[in-house]
């Protein structure tokens, strides 16, 4: 809106001075409103300057805000993440633990088997002592006879 009124304000102030013109020179009067009417004219360029300055001042600003606003989500996912960390090293420290729990229980699983195979690889030389012990005792009797 302001950017109109100066545009059609310096086109007036073009209007006038070419109206106000005459030939030769001009009174004293007509000198110092044209004067002034050139000191306006330079006045609204400066108006039209500084409103584009605004404007651009807004549009920087306005990424700005943009930026912090980008910046701010960032934050949140990066908290987000932070926290689902959080939310799964209790549930990590639960299977470690129980995965120590395993390991013991496969040792003890694995002492149990090596004891079995002792056994099952006694079976044989345990069967021949008795089978001795037994064949002594039959000599035995049979000589008491």
């Amino acid at each position: 809106m302001l950017e109109k009124d100066v545009a059609d304000l310096i086109q007036d102030t073009d209007l006038m001075q070419r109206v106000l013109v005459v030939k030769g020179d001009p009174s004293p009067t007509l000198s110092r409103v044209l004067l002034y009417l050139s000191s306006f004219e330079d006045q609204a360029l400066k108006a039209k300057k500084i409103q584009r300055n605004l404007s651009n001042r807004e549009a920087l600003m306005a990424q700005d805000s943009s930026n912090k606003q980008e910046a701010k989500e960032l934050m949140w996912l990066i908290d987000d993440l932070k926290n689902s960390s959080s939310k799964i090293d209790p549930e990590l420290s639960q299977l470690e633990i129980k995965r120590v729990e395993l390991e013991k229980e496969l040792e003890s699983v694995k002492a149990a088997i090596d004891r079995r195979k002792f056994t099952l690889a006694q079976i044989p030389d345990f069967g021949k002592q008795k089978k001795q012990e037994l064949l002594a005792k039959v000599k035995k009797n049979q000589s008491h006879s």
